[in-house]
């Protein structure tokens, strides 16, 4: 499992099946800890977490799943006793570590306000106008012409060309290279493209191979099923 510093502070409803949990940081790593430990005493002091409340956590989210997610053996004169996750409690911190990952990729995307411009029922797309350029995303019922939108998408999930390459990306657009860092083990760049700022993750074996460098003309692709789109009026 992922380490304590891995983790976001974040509170969440998990379904579970057809059931629904509050799960918490908290309550992850107090099952994270009873599965390393076996024990629940040792992992509530672990999480820093009183042991009565620990034992509480455990009740609320039993009586929500209706399904064990502690299994507890009690030990004889010859001890073997301790606690174990059920295979409900396993899928409970899956489920929040997934949560997690997702929440934190996300967490930093680009923000781009636009004007829906045309809706294709025919090629099932969507075009949204910023400025002078145009963006395709997939149709959708609940936006109409004329509608503003917020559009969102996150920095590793835009490529970088040298030239535009025939492919399965819908949203190619020539920009430059105006700011560069080294950020968590990606390079992240600052493109401009119509006036307009994105961020942009590759890895350092991509920014080498296409010799990036501040000032060079690239490319930028996404595919149109990448993008997030909010409706604002």
């Amino acid at each position: 499992m992922n380490n304590i510093s891995d983790q976001l502070q974040v509170d969440v409803h998990l379904e579970i099946g057809d059931k629904t949990v509050f799960f918490d940081q908290k309550r992850f790593f107090l099952l994270k800890y009873i599965d390393e430990l076996g024990s629940i005493m040792k992992a509530s002091k672990k999480a820093n977490i009183p042991y009565r409340s620990a034992l509480k956590y455990i009740e609320d989210m039993e009586t929500e799943v209706e399904s064990p997610v502690v299994i507890t053996q009690r030990g004889g004169k010859g001890g073997g006793g301790g606690s174990r996750l059920s295979e409900t409690g396993k899928s409970l911190t899956w489920e929040y570590i997934k949560l997690s990952n997702v929440i934190r990729k996300h967490r930093v995307v680009n923000e781009i306000s636009g004007l829906v411009s045309e809706i294709d029922e025919v090629s099932r797309i969507i075009k949204i106008v910023l400025d002078s350029m145009k963006i395709s995303i997939p149709l959708t019922e609940d936006l109409d012409v004329g509608d503003a939108v917020l559009i969102l998408i996150s920095p590793d999930d835009i490529m970088v060309m040298l030239e535009p390459q025939p492919s399965s990306l819908r949203n190619v657009f020539p920009c430059e290279i105006v700011g560069m860092e080294l950020k968590e083990g990606t390079v992240r760049l600052t493109v401009t493209l119509d006036g307009i700022s994105l961020m942009v993750d590759i890895t350092e074996y991509s920014r080498e191979k296409l010799d990036l460098n501040l000032g060079k003309k690239v490319y930028i692709g996404f595919k149109a099923a990448s993008i997030s789109v909010i409706k604002i009026s």
